[in-house]
Order: structure tokens, then sequence, then C-alpha cells
């Protein structure tokens, strides 16, 4: 009886050990892009285009500023997209459209704002965004 347990047991492992990857890969990102976000708290506004990277210049107190980033479908096939944002910069950023799909060849430009309000400490605010695609 206890041995006929055992074998119930090891051959459960086993198929759980078998099928586990295959949800893993199924629920894996396509592709994941961070970027460097920032922008700075001062008394004068003042741009900063870096190419590669999510700035925002200068941007002085209770004002914003935004940019665009289009994100594009180059898979053969329908697409999730997230956005994630980390660090001190996420509380302030705003994203203009999160969590949407995507068909192949499909591109939308996505607006990324940032508002000052609240803020008081002139100093470089800094952070990043991730954007996430996935399988559906």
């Amino acid at each position: 009886m206890v041995k006929k347990l055992q074998n119930k047991l090891i051959l459960v492992v086993i198929i759980l050990l078998v099928i586990a990857p295959f949800f893993i890969f199924l629920e894996s990102d396509l592709d994941r892009k961070v970027i460097p976000a920032s922008f700075l708290l001062g008394e004068r506004t003042g741009f900063d285009l870096t190419p590669g990277e999510l700035t925002f210049g200068r941007i002085e107190i209770n004002q914003s500023a935004a940019r665009d980033i289009t994100i594009s479908n180059n898979f053969n096939k329908p697409i999730k997209i997230s956005i994630e944002s980390s660090g001190e910069i996420s509380k302030n950023l705003i994203v203009s459209e999160n969590n949407f799909q995507l068909i192949p060849s499909e591109s939308r430009n996505i607006t990324f704002s940032i508002q000052t309000r609240g803020l008081t400490e002139f100093k470089e605010y800094s952070g990043e965004v991730t954007i996430i695609s996935r399988k559906i």
C-alpha cells in the first residue's frame, strides 16, 4: 500500500516537472525593453531629447512635459503590451495608454507625461520605464 502511494507521488512529481516548463513558456515575455527615464525639477524649463532614453529635461514646479514613443508589433502574431515604471519618476509619470493589444505590423504612439505638482525639491528624479510584449 505504501509502495503504491510512493509510486503515485513520484509519477505526479515527474508529470509536474514535464508540464511546468510548458506553462512557463506560454507566459514568457516575447520582448522586454527597459528605458532609463528622468527629469530635473528646476526654476527654468529646459529640453533634453537624448535618444534611447525617456528624458523630459528641466520642468518647473506645477508644470508638465510630455514625450511620445511609438510601439510596434514586429511579430507575426497579435501581442499584448504592458508598460511599467519604477523609481522616483513613477509617482509623477502618466502613460496615455497601457495594457493594449497590437496586431502584426500595427504601431501605436504612446504619450508619457510628467506632472510636477506636489514636488518642491530641485533635483533630478529618475527611474525606468519597462515596455513588455507578451503573447496573447
